[in-house]
């Protein structure tokens, strides 16, 4: 399964509910009474070529921007996440002019998700002096950085499936996939579902037992309550001896972090009688995930950073008819590939008047660093001023919406949601 979400994002390092790997995936700011068929392209609203307005084609000499993002890795990868941006590219440089007139040209180079390899990616996307690199789905990320910092390339948007992006001083990452809803996913368990005992199951890898350590568990302490990890190693197709073990602790609820392994741990959750509450980030809501578990999901709490793809606002007709259009025949749609639109769509919004000359990684910065409130594609607005998590400097959006899965369609329960920042506070900022 590629769409898990790594610690929150993918499979290997976020570990999520529907999307990907990071974190949370796609949420909602509508009321509780709004629903969602989970994923479908053409959805509630249907899918109209009226969303996308009149056209506006760029011209002239293109502007190129990176991206490394997982791909060719064993366990986890995210390609919906660079088909859903290169969807994005193509629509902006034929309905919104590009930049300044010019069209968005977007380099995507495939990793594996280990050091080496995003490190190669890094360097070959320098040595093709791309304005800025747009962020991916990496679980190496890290390696990149220092690469990047030495080139003075600013990196925008993407998924922070490491603390790397979150905390770049070249960094800003308009919506937080992987850090803070995990601490949400904690203090939500204790603080609305009143558990008093919490079972967390990760993917057992590094990355994913770091997120849970280092994020869930905090969420969970900060509200009052007793936990347990019950980590599932990576490669294990069979998720029920790891979730019997995690019911006989007798929890009053159950977060999953384990993106890729979605179906086997909700399966198992049900064929072993679970009653108690379970949450996760949104990779395990995704439509192919929900449709898998043959109703294993149903009631399972989804945390997301983004809108209700299949959503009546206008923003959600958008991304439905760019998909429609733009995207390969048979395009996740989950909270990586979100995220991936989300980017494209913000820097154009934010440098669609601007000269591509002007792009200096000072500029890139200083402009999206300045002001409040801009407007977030499928999201809530971002202000990039160090404060949505302050000890993730980089996040400029840390709300999440609480989403419910209900047969096979989410319903919002709750918008905006947003305690890591209050959490992160109580610790050193994570490592």
């Amino acid at each position: 399964m590629s769409s898990s979400r790594l610690s929150k994002f993918g499979a290997a390092v976020l570990a999520c509910a529907a999307i990907v790997g990071v974190a949370a995936c796609g949420s909602s700011n509508k009321s509780s009474s709004s629903s969602s068929s989970a994923g479908s392209t053409t959805s509630g609203g249907g899918t109209s070529s009226d969303a996308l307005g009149t056209a506006k084609p760029a011209s002239g000499s293109p502007v190129a921007f990176g991206m490394v993002n997982l791909a060719t890795n064993p366990a986890v990868n995210f390609p919906e996440l660079a088909s859903a941006a290169q969807a994005g590219v193509k629509y902006v440089n034929q309905y919104r002019g590009g930049i300044g007139g010019h069209p968005i040209k977007l380099v995507v180079c495939p990793t594996d998700g280990q050091p080496s390899g995003t490190a190669k990616c890094a360097n070959q996307l320098v040595a093709q002096h791309v304005k800025a690199v747009l962020g991916g789905a990496d679980i190496a990320g890290a390696a990149a950085f220092p690469i990047y910092q030495r080139a003075k390339l600013a990196y925008v948007g993407g998924a922070n499936i490491t603390p790397a992006e979150a905390t770049a001083p070249n960094s800003v990452i308009f919506n937080d996939m992987a850090q803070s809803d995990n601490v949400d996913l904690g203090t939500y368990t204790v603080e609305k579902l009143h558990a008093k005992k919490v079972a967390i199951i990760p993917v057992g890898d590094n990355q994913g037992k770091f997120q849970a350590q280092n994020f869930i568990v905090p969420g969970v302490k900060a509200k009052g309550g007793q936990y347990k990890i019950f980590p599932l190693p990576p490669s294990q197709a069979d998720a029920s001896p790891v979730v019997a073990s995690a019911l006989a602790y007798k929890p009053d609820a159950i977060i999953l972090e384990s993106p890729s392994q979605c179906v086997a741990l909700l399966n198992a959750l049900k064929s072993l009688g679970n009653t108690k509450p379970v949450l996760s980030i949104d990779p395990c809501a995704a439509p192919n995930v929900i449709q898998a578990t043959n109703g294993a999901a149903n009631g399972v709490y989804i945390f997301s950073a983004y809108q209700l793809y299949d959503g009546d606002s206008a923003d959600a007709k958008l991304a439905r008819a760019i998909i429609a259009k733009y995207a390969p025949a048979k395009q996740v749609i989950d909270s990586p590939a979100l995220q991936g639109l989300n980017t494209v769509m913000n820097l154009q919004d934010a440098f669609k008047s601007t000269d591509p000359s002007k792009l200096t990684t000072a500029y890139i910065l200083k402009t999206l660093r300045a002001g409040s409130d801009h407007p977030n594609f499928l999201s809530t607005p971002y202000t990039c001023n160090k404060q949505a998590v302050p000890a993730l400097p980089a996040l400029c959006n840390a709300k999440y919406y609480v989403d419910q899965i209900q047969g096979d369609k989410l319903v919002i329960k709750e918008s905006g949601y947003d305690t890591g920042a209050q959490v992160l506070k109580l610790g050193p900022p994570p490592k």
